[in-house]
């Protein structure tokens, strides 16, 4: 059973350093997409840092927590699909 988890980010710079490296750690091998709505803080060079463990997708302009989140769905190769936000 495949899992991919989609994390909507919106200016997320300090959120993703503190917490990303833990849901890295947490999911295994399930996939980990981060859409980010156009951030105008650092959440893009902190995400760079993990391209390597997630996908980043990037909205050119800010589509608001609905539209990026179903960005990421329709991203999301998993058979479940965990929504999680930057803060949890």
């Amino acid at each position: 059973m495949n899992v991919s988890v989609v994390i909507p980010n919106y200016n997320g710079e300090e959120i993703l350093e503190k917490n990303l490296p833990k849901v890295i750690g947490s999911v295994g091998d399930a996939e980990i997409i981060v859409v980010d709505d156009c951030s105008m803080d650092g959440s893009l060079k902190v995400l760079g840092g993990f391209k390597q463990k997630i996908k980043i997708v990037k909205n050119e302009k800010n589509l608001g927590f609905s539209s990026t989140v179903n960005r990421g769905v329709k991203e999301a190769k998993g058979e479940i699909i965990i929504l999680l936000n930057t803060d949890v």
